[in-house]
C-alpha cells in the first residue's frame, strides 16, 4: 500500500519557464514527437524508413530533423557497448582538496580514458566516467588511489558498472497541445510493484575483445554523431563504401557494439531541471528486474547502468525541479514495498558537463589495448610538484 499520497500532477512547460518556453515547445510538437520516436524505436540512421513507418513524407522528416540539429547538434550519438570492446565502464566519485578543483579534473582526465566529467554538490565535488581495458583495471584503480596519497582529494569512490543503457523519453505521457507532461507517480509505482518483470540484468558475461582500428574509429565517429554516414566515414577513413558497410554491417551490428543510441532530446528546460546520479541498490535480482523493467516508462531517467557484483543500478535522471521531492518519495515508497533496500543520489550541475569519445589511438592492432601507467605516475608526480600538493 502507499501511505505518502504521489498522485499524478500535470506540469505545463510554459509555467515553468516562460522565458525559454517557445524554443522548447516548437521542437516538441506532434510531428516532432512522431519522427523522434520511430526514430528511438527504430534507429536513427534510415530516414526514409522514419517516413515510411510514420507515413510522414520523407521530405518533411529529413527537413524536421535537418532543422532540429541546425539548433541544437546532432540528434543522436552511439552509446557503445563497453564490454564487446575489451573494456568496462567505471563510475569516480571524487571530493577535492579545496582550491584544486581545476587540477583534480586534470587528474582524472590525465588517463585518457574518461568519457565524461562532471562538477556535483554535496558529498563529492567531480563525477567521471570511463572506459578502462579489462586488463587494465587494477592498475586504474591503484592511480585514483594515489589521488589521496598525495592528498589531491579528501575522499575517493570507484564504481565498476556494466554497459550504460540509454532510455527515451515516454511521450505517451506528454500532451503537446497544451504543452504538459503528467508525472503518473501512483502507477508508475503499481506498475514495478504489481508486475513481473519482463527484462533481466546481469553483469557482461566476457570482455573479448574482437575490433580492429577501423572499427573504432567508426565507433568514434558515431560517438559524436550517429547519423554520420556511410560516405562521410568512408571518405574520412580514407576507404571504399563497401569497406565502412562491411565494418559496420559485418562486424559492429553482429557484435552488438553498435545497437545503442542516446538521444539529444530534452523534454523541459535546463534551467529548471535537476540532473542526479543515484545508487539503487535492490533487496533482491528480481527486485532489480522489476524496476529495470519499468524504466522504459519512467520519463525522467536518461539511462542507467548494472553495478557489477550487486544488486544495484546507477539511475541517471533528469526532472524538473518542482518535481525533485516526489521522485524521492517515489523511492521511498519502492524501500517501504521491500523493492528497494536502499539509495543515494548526488546532483551534478548540467552546465558543466565534458565528454570526449573513445580514446582508439591508445588501440594497437597487433598487441589491443595499450595503456602506460607508469607515465602517468610521472605526470601525476610532476603534477604534485607544481601544485605544491
Amino acid at each position: 500500500m502507499v501511505s505518502t499520497p504521489l498522485c499524478a500532477e500535470k506540469v505545463g512547460l510554459a509555467e515553468q519557464y516562460a522565458a525559454v518556453e517557445q524554443k522548447i515547445l516548437r521542437e516538441l510538437d506532434p510531428m516532432a514527437v512522431k519522427i523522434l520516436s520511430a526514430m528511438w524505436e527504430h534507429g536513427p540512421r534510415n530516414l526514409l524508413e522514419i517516413s515510411r513507418l510514420t507515413r510522414i513524407p520523407f521530405t518533411s522528416v529529413y527537413h524536421r530533423v535537418e532543422r532540429i540539429e541546425s539548433k541544437s547538434g546532432p540528434i543522436a550519438y552511439l552509446v557503445p557497448r563497453l564490454s564487446k570492446i575489451g573494456m568496462v565502464r567505471l563510475v569516480v566519485l571524487a571530493t577535492v582538496r579545496l582550491g584544486f578543483e581545476e587540477v583534480l579534473t586534470r587528474a582524472l582526465t590525465a588517463p585518457n580514458l574518461w568519457s565524461a566529467i562532471e562538477l556535483c554538490e554535496g558529498a563529492y565535488s567531480h563525477a567521471s566516467t570511463h572506459s578502462v581495458p579489462i586488463q587494465f583495471l587494477g592498475q586504474f584503480t591503484d592511480y585514483m588511489s594515489e589521488l589521496s596519497q598525495i592528498a589531491l582529494v579528501t575522499g575517493v569512490k570507484v564504481i565498476p558498472t556494466g554497459d550504460y543503457i540509454p532510455n527515451f523519453p515516454d511521450f505517451s505521457h506528454y500532451d503537446p497541445s497544451t504543452y504538459e507532461w503528467t508525472f503518473p507517480w501512483n502507477d508508475w509505482l503499481a506498475g514495478i510493484i504489481g508486475a513481473e518483470p519482463t527484462e533481466t540484468l546481469r553483469d557482461p558475461s566476457s570482455y573479448e575483445t574482437d575490433v580492429d582500428k577501423k572499427d573504432l574509429f567508426i565507433v568514434r565517429k558515431l560517438e559524436v554523431n550517429a547519423r554520420k554516414t556511410y560516405s562521410e566515414l568512408a571518405s574520412i577513413l580514407g576507404i571504399s563504401l563497401y569497406g565502412v558497410k562491411y565494418h559496420f554491417d559485418k562486424k559492429l551490428v553482429p557484435n552488438g557494439i553498435v545497437n545503442s543510441f542516446q538521444f539529444n532530446v530534452v523534454p523541459y528546460p535546463k534551467e529548471v531541471s535537476t540532473l542526479h546520479e543515484i545508487m539503487l541498490e535492490f533487496e533482491d535480482s528480481p527486485s532489480m528486474d522489476k524496476f529495470v523493467s519499468a524504466i522504459p516508462n519512467l520519463f525522467f531517467a536518461v539511462g542507467f547502468a548494472k553495478v557489477l557484483g550487486k544488486d544495484a543500478i546507477l539511475l541517471r535522471t533528469y526532472i524538473l525541479e518542482s518535481q525533485l521531492p516526489k521522485l524521492f518519495m517515489f523511492f521511498s515508497e519502492l524501500a517501504r514495498a521491500n523493492i528497494l533496500h536502499s539509495y543515494s543520489a548526488i546532483r551534478k550541475d548540467i552546465h558543466s558537463r565534458r565528454t570526449q569519445t573513445i580514446s582508439d589511438e591508445l588501440f594497437d592492432q597487433e598487441k589491443g589495448w595499450m595503456v602506460d601507467f607508469d607515465k602517468l605516475r610521472r605526470q601525476l608526480e610532476t603534477l604534485r610538484q607544481t601544485q605544491a600538493l
